[in-house]
């Protein structure tokens, strides 16, 4: 069976929370959208765009840049052998699937614009931040040479210009 489970790359407790504020920040507005209560924010038409053009972004993402990991998806660093993915999207971006998460996350923020998953919700993108520059870490020590001139061309988060 695949391994799906590795080793966070920080503190074993600001992993688990942060991804569990992130969920949260997603949770709210879906139950919102499902009659469970109302969480819309009232500022306007403009949020409920950004929202709806952040959540599809962030949802495609998410998909191809998994199709493209393939078995190599982890919830954590991979204790086995892994393979460096450098091609697909993950030629523009070196954490797209993060990229996606985070703009879901902006999708439930600006859904609700409530301060109490407006803060749950950047404190899960930062974590995440944490989480990405731990896996740089492995991966330049896995990788070496490989990682570095990925790195060169490919930016972290967006494409390099």
């Amino acid at each position: 069976m695949q391994e799906i489970a590795g080793r966070p790359t920080i503190h074993p407790f600001l992993f688990i929370v942060g991804k569990a504020a992130g969920f949260f920040a997603w949770l709210m507005p879906a139950l919102s959208l499902a009659g469970k209560g109302s969480l819309h924010q009232t500022a306007g038409r403009a949020f409920d765009y950004l929202a709806l053009i952040a959540l599809i972004l962030g949802a495609v993402l998410i998909l191809i840049s998994s199709f493209t990991l393939g078995k190599s998806i982890r919830i954590g660093l991979p204790t086995g052998e892994t393979v460096l993915r450098t091609k697909g999207i993950y030629r523009y971006s070196r954490n797209p699937m993060y990229v996606g998460v985070h703009l879901v996350t902006l999708a439930a923020m600006l859904y609700t614009l409530k301060w109490w998953i407006i803060l749950p919700g950047l404190f899960s993108i930062y974590i995440y931040h944490l989480i990405v520059l731990g896996e740089e870490l492995f991966l330049e020590r896995r990788f070496g040479e490989a990682f570095r001139q990925y790195i060169q061309k490919t930016g972290r988060y967006f494409w390099k210009i």
